[in-house]
């Protein structure tokens, strides 16, 4: 079992969390979701991403369930709609990232060279099957890759435990404003 991660919570003293907002895949967003724990809440990374693609890790987040709505206009349904309630802050992990990266750049570019492999032996292949692959190769991908983040976010996603923090995170100044050596929080 894994080291329980170190959360620290938010207050009303601790800065406000980033929020995930994109605008045509070009934003940030949350990626790399852990499973749900027993309090049904996950870590996720704030990611800034360029066309929904995971471009420079953030923050990470202790969040609850997201809660989904229907968007109501337009700005809403180009912009999304996901709300978190943000419980806690954690340190960035590495691992986390490395599958976040390899997720999101890994699949689109197999698909690229898979299009460019067929693209390249289009004169020797009938043209019906030449457009069919074409059409058929990304959507499959599409619905393949969806089919199995599902199943790693249900039954592969690491779970994590929770070790609630309460000094300030590392190079931010504690609640009351002073620090040093006769503080509680710095023998830790």
């Amino acid at each position: 079992m894994p080291r329980p991660v170190r959360v620290w919570p938010i207050t009303r003293s601790s800065p406000p969390p980033r929020s995930a907002r994109s605008f045509n895949g070009i934003g940030t967003m949350f990626k790399g979701f852990t499973r749900l724990d027993r309090d049904r809440r996950r870590f996720a990374t704030l990611w800034f991403c360029v066309i929904g693609l995971p471009v420079l890790p953030l923050d990470r987040y202790y969040l609850g369930a997201g809660l989904h709505r229907l968007p109501t206009t337009m700005e809403q349904a180009r912009t999304g709609i996901s709300r978190y309630e943000v419980a806690g802050t954690a340190r960035l992990h590495a691992g986390e990232i490395l599958r976040t990266y390899l997720g999101g750049w890994l699949p689109p570019a197999a698909v690229v060279l898979g299009l460019l492999a067929l693209l390249s032996r289009a004169d020797d292949l009938p043209l019906w099957l030449t457009i069919g692959a074409v059409a058929v190769v990304p959507l499959a991908s599409i619905i393949g890759g969806l089919m199995v983040l599902d199943y790693y976010g249900a039954h592969w996603a690491p779970l994590r435990e929770v070790h609630w923090v309460q000094e300030p995170r590392p190079g931010q100044a504690p609640a009351d404003g002073f620090g040093g050596p006769d503080d509680e929080y710095f023998f830790r």
